[in-house]
Parts: structure tokens; C-alpha cells; sequence
């Protein structure tokens, strides 16, 4: 991610692992400050990813 980015990432269904925590549906994650992110569903999964400001 780019220097003093932030993001907001809401599981809709399945898990999923964001960044080795694991997260199922239902669940939500603020990340900031980080230099990469992963994301690697564990669980067929839906995502909503949203770039804050």
C-alpha cells in the first residue's frame, strides 16, 4: 500500500486471511499504515475493499 493509505475491508461471506488474521463473514478491518496487503481466502469468499482518505 501506498505511505498513509488506509482501508477498510468487510467480509461479505467465506473467510479469508488479511494480512495472516483470519476473518470470516461478517467480520470488518481498518488497515493502515502497512507496506503490503494480502489477502488470501481460506473459504470461497466475497470482499468489499474501500480506500479511505
Amino acid at each position: 500500500m501506498e505511505e498513509k493509505k488506509h482501508v477498510w475491508v468487510q467480509i461479505v461471506s467465506g473467510e479469508l486471511l488479511l494480512n495472516g488474521t483470519k476473518l470470516q463473514a461478517g467480520d470488518g478491518a481498518a488497515v493502515s499504515e502497512e507496506s503490503v496487503l494480502k489477502i488470501r481466502g481460506t473459504k470461497s469468499s466475497e470482499f468489499l475493499l474501500f480506500e479511505l482518505n
